[in-house]
């Protein structure tokens, strides 16, 4: 699965922008900054954006090629993320219980076998 995802975010640009997601920005803004999860976050828009803001924000996805973009992103920004290379389904065996005090999940693309599990 990540040689797809590796291979979509190979190009120079970034494939959804550097902007955060407009739902994301508009209500991740209502609450008071504290240590956000931000699974399968792809190149970082969503987790950047929540760094500018003054969250402590954590996000990790498939793609060794996203993260390097998500990690040049927040330099770009002048902003600091905690990235990692994980899948959703090992979210458990990551962090402890009560790590976080949002977690959002934004556009997560899942196997159709995967979906039928959620």
């Amino acid at each position: 699965m990540n040689e797809v995802w590796n291979s979509r975010y190979s190009a120079g640009s970034y494939v959804y922008g550097t902007e955060p997601n407009l739902f994301f920005k508009e209500e991740i803004s209502k609450y008071k900054p504290g240590r956000i999860l931000l699974p399968a976050d792809g190149e970082g828009r969503n987790s950047v954006f929540a760094a500018s803001i003054g969250f402590e924000a954590e996000a990790f996805d498939f793609s060794s090629t996203a993260m390097e973009k998500a990690l040049q992103l927040a330099k770009q920004k002048n902003v600091t993320i905690r990235y990692r290379i994980a899948d959703c389904n090992d979210i458990e065996k990551l962090y402890a219980d009560n790590s976080f005090d949002y977690i959002a999940l934004i556009y997560a693309h899942f196997p159709s076998q995967q979906r039928q599990v959620f």
